[in-house]
């Protein structure tokens, strides 16, 4: 099965709240700041179709949610050697 990868937080934590796997997160080896979010393949090329043409539509409290979740991910993630 493909994946679908991002550095892009917003649009990872969108995907989250729509329901969309997250199946691991890793540095970014060209930003040792940041991370590359990956999903599991399912509806995630419609889904960022949506986000970047400015089409979609979220419950906000299942954004915020997701968004808090990734801030931990990266917290955690960005500490470990």
């Amino acid at each position: 099965m493909n994946n679908f990868s991002t550095s892009d937080f917003y649009l990872a934590a969108f995907l989250k709240a729509k329901g969309e796997k997250l199946i691991g997160a890793e540095k970014d080896p060209n930003s040792p700041n940041r991370l590359i979010f990956i999903f599991e393949t399912n509806n995630t090329k419609k889904l960022s179709e949506e986000f970047l043409f400015e089409k979609a539509l979220i419950n906000p409290k299942k954004m915020r949610e997701a968004e808090k979740d990734l801030r931990q991910l990266i917290h955690m993630k960005l500490k470990e050697d």
